[in-house]
């Protein structure tokens, strides 16, 4: 019998196979990416006010974002932790996510915190951390109208920085809340999520002493609306580590 596609996987050397795929999804990549690139020459600055272009643009850079994810998470020798403003990070996030918020007018808000506050640790993977919160809470509220969905930067005393991402959705399950971060497990329909969103933002953050959780209730600094409110920790130094 000729062998199923799971008993081929199976054979393969998951160290080749992961980079070799990010390999090969860069080359369309940066070819789609080369076409945007002639397209704006070609037609000059009234691209930007097409809603449709921004929302390709948008879609190519997330692709971007999340291969770059990926491939920090398995070479983590190849990119250098270092000091970087928080906002400017979690706006970069926002963006990506731009023709999903836009629609939601005044119910989604973004607070960056007073000042230039400051992490230490890769930016992509915050990125990716922020991006990642951000697109579950946008999915947990799509069938609760008027529902708000709001991002903060927070300043936790001397020793991190905190992104909290906070909606009115469908909430966690109880039984689910333990279950949460590890690979493959998902709350969502077949076909919504793969299950591996939360484990990888986790494993990426962790890689510089940060950390991602869901956010309890009794949390003074929580929203009082929020039906769910997930946190990235993120350093304020090498050693200031994860509180």
């Amino acid at each position: 019998m000729p062998r199923g596609t799971d008993d081929v996987l199976v054979g393969l050397d998951a160290e080749l196979f992961a980079p070799g795929l990010l390999h090969e999804l860069k080359q369309p990549l940066m070819g789609a990416e080369a076409a945007l690139t002639l397209l704006e020459r070609s037609l000059g600055s009234s691209l930007e006010a097409v809603e449709e272009w921004r929302m390709l643009r948008g879609q190519v850079a997330r692709i971007a974002e999340i291969v770059s994810g990926y491939e920090e998470l398995l070479r983590p020798q190849g990119s250098v932790p270092e000091p970087f403003e928080v906002g400017p990070v979690v706006g970069r996030s926002v963006e990506l996510l731009a023709h999903r918020v836009r629609p939601l007018g005044p119910r989604f808000a973004l607070a960056l915190g007073p000042g230039r506050l400051a992490g230490f640790g890769r930016p992509t993977a915050l990125v990716h951390a922020a991006t990642n919160l951000l697109a579950n809470a946008l999915d947990a509220i799509e069938d609760a109208p008027g529902a708000r969905v709001e991002v903060r930067v927070l300043e936790q005393g001397a020793g991190a920085v905190e992104v909290r991402v906070s909606d009115e959705g469908a909430g966690v399950p109880s039984e689910a809340r333990p279950r949460i971060f590890e690979a493959r497990f998902t709350t969502k329909a077949p076909g919504k999520g793969t299950g591996l969103g939360l484990h990888i933002a986790r494993s990426l953050m962790a890689q510089d002493g940060g950390r991602v959780y869901l956010v309890p209730e009794e949390d003074p600094a929580r929203l009082p609306w929020a039906v769910t409110e997930f946190c990235v920790v993120v350093p304020a130094s090498a050693a200031g580590g994860a509180p």
